[in-house]
């Protein structure tokens, strides 16, 4: 991230950058949409039941960290006393890092996950985050004022990604950068769908069950595919993929630690498959046009697992 002199210091309100009031206030965190208005009602309870497993100060693992700094491709040293904004903060996993590193987090989510961001950052002082519950596609907040803007994982489960980056670009001050993590859509991958149990079994209604009918039932495919998976996962890469048949989503590559780690990973990630109201892959270059329509520049793709691509906004 790039060292620029800012007219904002670190002591400032962060609620002074609000551009509207909040509908009404929940504990410290701010509310900006109706509960009808949540599309991501699963993620809320999927965030608050599996809360610790990604938390890294909870888990003693060190994934979140190593995620975050691999996809954005910042550096401990270059946040702290900076203003970020994480876009879809889920339980807080990737603002606990940005604290720790210094900086000053808002964290915006539309889902009752929002309430578990606070549980995770509540260990920090209040002054240095502020929580809102609200949508990545319309934020209450002035344009122009956070040193970095992240998304991660996120912004393929809203009605418009691409518009989510657009609108996303518009709070990052000249020299600071938005750094975008999405789900990459691939001819091989989409031929691959037509051949998996979980394309169908989601295309055939699973994803339409209530949220706890929707638990249930990843438990239940976990609970058969979890002796395949983790014997595949001894193979390595091959493993790997060939478990994407599986009616699970196979999560062994994490180590060869505790089972009960890995089940509670699978049956997550099982649910978080099943779950979304809306999960739309997009291409390299695609979003690379949007971030090039939002003004950016030095539009990049860093070496992390997955589709992480990055813009910076141009000084002056």
């Amino acid at each position: 991230m790039a060292t620029v002199q800012h007219s904002l210091t670190a002591d400032i309100p962060l609620e002074s950058l609000l551009a509207r009031q909040p509908l009404s206030r929940n504990g410290n965190v701010l509310e900006y949409v109706n509960p009808d208005d949540d599309y991501c009602a699963n993620f809320g309870d999927q965030w608050n039941r599996f809360r610790a497993i990604q938390i890294d100060s909870l888990s003693g693992h060190t994934e979140s960290r190593d995620r975050f700094y691999a996809e954005t491709g910042w550096k401990p040293g270059d946040l702290r006393g900076k203003i970020l904004l994480d876009g879809g903060c889920g339980a807080g996993r990737f603002a606990e890092i940005a604290m720790e590193a210094g900086a000053r987090v808002i964290a915006v989510d539309i889902s009752e996950a929002i309430n578990a961001c606070a549980n995770t950052l509540s260990r920090f002082p209040s002054k240095d985050y502020l929580l809102i519950r609200g949508s990545i596609l319309d934020l209450p907040l002035l344009p122009a004022v956070c040193d970095g803007v992240y998304s991660l994982g996120v912004l393929q489960h809203t009605p418009d990604p691409l518009g989510g980056i657009r609108h996303l670009a518009g709070f990052v001050k000249p020299g600071g950068e938005l750094a975008t993590w999405i789900y990459e859509r691939s001819a091989m991958a989409s031929r691959l769908h037509w051949f998996t149990p979980r394309y169908w079994l989601r295309k055939l209604g699973v994803g339409k069950l209530p949220t706890q009918s929707k638990l249930r039932f990843s438990k239940c495919m976990t609970a058969i595919g979890f002796p395949f998976g983790w014997c595949l996962s001894w193979f390595g890469l091959l493993g790997e993929r060939l478990s994407y048949f599986l009616p699970y989503a196979a999560r062994h590559h994490l180590g060869r630690g505790s089972l009960r780690r890995q089940w509670d990973y699978c049956v997550m990630d099982t649910f978080d498959w099943y779950g979304p109201s809306y999960d739309t892959p997009q291409t390299e270059p695609d979003v690379r046009r949007a971030m090039s329509e939002a003004g950016l520049t030095d539009i990049r793709r860093t070496p992390a697992r997955g589709m992480a691509i990055v813009g910076r906004k141009p000084v002056g």
